[in-house]
C-alpha cells in the first residue's frame, strides 16, 4: 500500500498531489505578503475537522487571534467562531518575545497533545524567526517542530514563511532542505489583471506530473487543476433556457450573464471571442454553446460558419447535446463545404460552393450565407444568433476585409441579431485587428499554467478561469481570479 494521506481541505489541490499530504509530514508554505497563505492554512485546519474529523491547532505569530477569524470567516463566507467550536484552536503569540519560546514551543506540543490534534499550522516562522539570535537557534526550532510535533505527534504541519516581495529566496534558506514538501503561493499581473500561482515544489513520495497551476481565493482557496485533465461525465441536469428582455440575450451562463452587466449580450451587438496560443476551439465552444442553445429553446435560429477544425456534426453534438437533436434541426443552420464523408443533406447543414470545382465567384459563398440567415429568421419569426469563425470567413470569402466587418456591425444595430466573432493566431494579422477594434464587445481566451482564462477586453473585466462542470445545465462554469 502507498504512503497515508492528509487530506488538504484545498479545493482542487488533492488529486493533484495523489490524494493530500503524506501523514505526519511537515510542509512549508511560502509567498509574498496578501498571496493566501493564512486562508489555506485555516481552511486545511477547518476542512480537516469538518470533512474529515481531524482537530487542529493554528498558531500566530503575526495577527492577533480576532484579525485572523475575521479575515477569514470574510473569505470563506462563513462565521469560524460558531463552527467546529474547540475543534480548531487559535493560539495567539503576536506579541511573543525571544525569553518565552522555548516555553511557547513547550506549550504548543501540550495543547497538541491535550486536543489530540492531527493538524497544525504556524504562521509565521518568519515572524518566530526574527525573534532568534542567529540561524543556528531557527535551525534548532524546525528540528524541533520535525522531531516532536510531526514525527513524535504524527501531527501534519504547515509551516509558513514570508517572503520579502520582490525576492525569490524563502525564509533563511533552511527551511525547505529539512521539509517533506515546499509550496509557493504567487500573485501577479497578466495583462494588467490579478492572476495568483500555487507551485509544488517538492512533496516527498508524490509523483507531480504538473508543478504550477492557477488558484483564486474566491469563496476560499481553490485549485484549478490542468483544463485538459477534465473529463466528461454524464449530465444530469436538462438545460434551462432563460428568457431575455426586450433590450439583451442571454448567454446561457449565470456568471457570463453577470460580466455583461446582468441580463447578456445587448440585443443588436457585435462580440469577439479572440483565442490565444495553445488553446483548444473547444474550449471556445464551452462558452459559446450554451449561447447557441439558449437561442434554440427559445425557438430563435442559429447560423454557424464553423472553426475550420470543426465539421457541422462536431456543432450539433456539442448544441444538441443541450437541446435535442429535433430542435436543433429545426432552428440551426451550419455552413460546410460538401464532403463525402459527411450526408450533405442533413436539414441543418448549408453546403458552400466550393470556388475549386465551380466557377464562382468567392463572394457568392458570402451572400450564400446572408441568404440563408434571412430565411431562418424569416421562417422562425425571430432575431438570430450568428456565430462566425474569422479563419473560416476569410479561407471562404476572400474579400472578408475590416470593411465587410465594419458594415456587418452597423447593419447589426439596426437588425438587433447577435452575431459572434471568433479570431484565432492563424488568421490574417490585419483582419485580427479589425475584429478588436470594430467589434463592441472583445472577449480574449488564454492558456496560463494548463488552465483556460477568460478576460474582457472590452470591456475590461478581471481574469475567470472555464472549468468544464457536467453538474450544471449550462456545462460549464466562470470562476473569478480574485
Amino acid at each position: 500500500m502507498g504512503e497515508s494521506r492528509v487530506p488538504t481541505g484545498i479545493d482542487g489541490l488533492d488529486p493533484l498531489i495523489e490524494g493530500g499530504f503524506p501523514r505526519g509530514s511537515l510542509v512549508i508554505l511560502a509567498g509574498n505578503p496578501g498571496t493566501g497563505k493564512t486562508i489555506f492554512g485555516m481552511q486545511f485546519l477547518y476542512k480537516g475537522a469538518v470533512k474529515y474529523g481531524e482537530k487542529g491547532i493554528y498558531v500566530s505569530f503575526a495577527e492577533s487571534k480576532d484579525t485572523i477569524m475575521d479575515n477569514t470567516s470574510k473569505l470563506l463566507k462563513r462565521d469560524l467562531r460558531t463552527e467546529k467550536n474547540g475543534e480548531v484552536k487559535i493560539l495567539d503569540f503576536a506579541t511573543v518575545r525571544e525569553e518565552g519560546l522555548s516555553t511557547i514551543l513547550e506549550m504548543i506540543f501540550n495543547e497538541i497533545v491535550a486536543l489530540k490534534a492531527k493538524r497544525l499550522v504556524i504562521d509565521s516562522f518568519t515572524a518566530m524567526a526574527q525573534a532568534f539570535k542567529d540561524t543556528i537557534e531557527a535551525r534548532i526550532i524546525i528540528h524541533t517542530i520535525l522531531s516532536r510535533f510531526v514525527r513524535q505527534l504524527g501531527c501534519t504541519t504547515i509551516l509558513i514563511v514570508e517572503v520579502p516581495i520582490g525576492s525569490e529566496k524563502i525564509g533563511l534558506s533552511i527551511e525547505e532542505f529539512v521539509a517533506d514538501g515546499v509550496i509557493t503561493l504567487r500573485k501577479e499581473s497578466y495583462d494588467g489583471r490579478l492572476v495568483r500561482e500555487i507551485t509544488i515544489e517538492k512533496l516527498r513520495g508524490t509523483r507531480l506530473e504538473n508543478q504550477r497551476f492557477l488558484f483564486t481565493l474566491h469563496e476560499g482557496f481553490q485549485v484549478f487543476p490542468p483544463y485538459s485533465s477534465h473529463k466528461e461525465g454524464e449530465y444530469p441536469s436538462e438545460f434551462e433556457p432563460t428568457k431575455g428582455t426586450k433590450t439583451h440575450y442571454p448567454s446561457g451562463i449565470p456568471e457570463l450573464d453577470q460580466i455583461l452587466g446582468g441580463q447578456g449580450y445587448p440585443r443588436g451587438c457585435s462580440v469577439l471571442y479572440e483565442l490565444g496560443e495553445d488553446v483548444p476551439v473547444e474550449a471556445l465552444h464551452r462558452i459559446i454553446s450554451p449561447t447557441l442553445a439558449n437561442f434554440i429553446m427559445r425557438k430563435r435560429g442559429v447560423i454557424v460558419v464553423p472553426t475550420i477544425e470543426y465539421g457541422p456534426e462536431d456543432i450539433k453534438k456539442m448544441v444538441a447535446s443541450l437541446t435535442g437533436e429535433e430542435k436543433f434541426d429545426e432552428c440551426a443552420r451550419v455552413l460546410a463545404y460538401p464532403n463525402p464523408l459527411i450526408d450533405m443533406n442533413k436539414p441543418y447543414i448549408v453546403p458552400w460552393k466550393d470556388p475549386t470545382v465551380e466557377d464562382i465567384d468567392a463572394i457568392e459563398n458570402f451572400n450564400l450565407y446572408i441568404q440563408t440567415a434571412v430565411e431562418l429568421s424569416s421562417r422562425l419569426g425571430k432575431n438570430v444568433v450568428h456565430f462566425l469563425s474569422g479563419d473560416n470567413l476569410a479561407y471562404v470569402v476572400e474579400r472578408f476585409t475590416s470593411a465587410v466587418v465594419g458594415r456587418s456591425v452597423i447593419a447589426n444595430r439596426s437588425g438587433k441579431d447577435l452575431m459572434i466573432y471568433t479570431s484565432k493566431p492563424s488568421i490574417p494579422e490585419d483582419l485580427r485587428k479589425s475584429f478588436a477594434d470594430i467589434l463592441s464587445i472583445h472577449f480574449k481566451i488564454e492558456e496560463r499554467n494548463g488552465s483556460m482564462i477568460l478576460f474582457g477586453k472590452k470591456p475590461k473585466t478581471i481574469i475567470y478561469c472555464i472549468q468544464p462542470d457536467a453538474s450544471r445545465d449550462c456545462r460549464v462554469k466562470l470562476t473569478p481570479i480574485i
